[in-house]
């Protein structure tokens, strides 16, 4: 496949890149120029255009934990920028959109809770990197709805934990992910046979983990921990 991966310059597409690049052909794009990046500022004109040109999936990164981003400026990139990103994808005959969400949007629930995903998220005003991640999902939530393209939502546990499935546990976070867990559902995200629009949980199986993944485990054939169980 073709995939273009945004926010090109962050370790996450890096990542993505290096695990994808083994059996695919990787774009990466910014709004800021960068080694092998292609710079676009999603705008509604030529350049989003060409850079979604043959592209069969995109991975949009809806959250980044260290963008210190001004807000305003954040906000409209993953509003008016991913509906511009998604208009042009689907013009070009992009069949799939991956966006890569956070749980952190549902961390305000109580521990004790078992959040499953129909759970609605509870993004805090003040946090302008949440916020516009919940947006983000909302815009790729109608493209879908729209029949446009097909979008499913991962939505990442935290902290994103560097390593294997063991960091996560060593971590000692009931809602960790480990990076290798990260790249292995996206991976597994661009063939999944899915309804038009879906979210799906993503966390490492750690003990006690918090947020249940029924969906991760049906759609990706994602394991969970034997005898572990979702809430506190």
């Amino acid at each position: 496949m073709n995939i273009l991966v945004t926010q090109g310059k962050s370790g996450l597409a890096a990542a993505l890149a290096s695990r994808l690049s083994a059996e695919h052909a990787v774009k990466l794009t910014d709004v800021d120029i960068g080694d092998g990046v292609t710079q676009c500022d999603l705008g509604h004109d030529s350049a989003t255009d060409d850079v979604v040109s043959g592209i069969d999936a995109i991975i949009h990164i809806g959250y980044n934990a260290v963008d210190s981003g001004d807000p305003t400026e954040l906000l409209d990139y993953h509003t008016r920028g991913t509906y511009n990103l998604l208009t042009a994808a689907a013009e070009a005959g992009v069949s799939r959109c991956i966006y890569l969400s956070t749980l952190r949007l549902l961390q305000d629930y109580e521990e004790n809770l078992t959040v499953t995903e129909k759970w609605r998220s509870l993004p805090p005003s003040e946090d302008p990197l949440l916020l516009s991640c919940h947006l983000g999902e909302i815009v790729c939530k109608e493209f879908a709805r729209d029949g446009l393209i097909d979008v499913v939502t991962l939505r990442l546990g935290f902290p994103l934990v560097c390593g294997d499935r063991q960091a996560a546990v060593d971590s000692g976070e009931s809602a960790a992910v480990a990076l290798d867990d990260v790249l292995t559902a996206v991976e597994r995200s661009l063939s999944a046979d899915i309804a038009r629009w879906q979210d799906v949980h993503i966390q490492s199986p750690v003990p006690q983990q918090r947020y249940l993944m029924h969906a991760a485990g049906e759609l990706l054939q994602f394991p969970s921990a034997s005898g572990t169980e979702g809430g506190a």
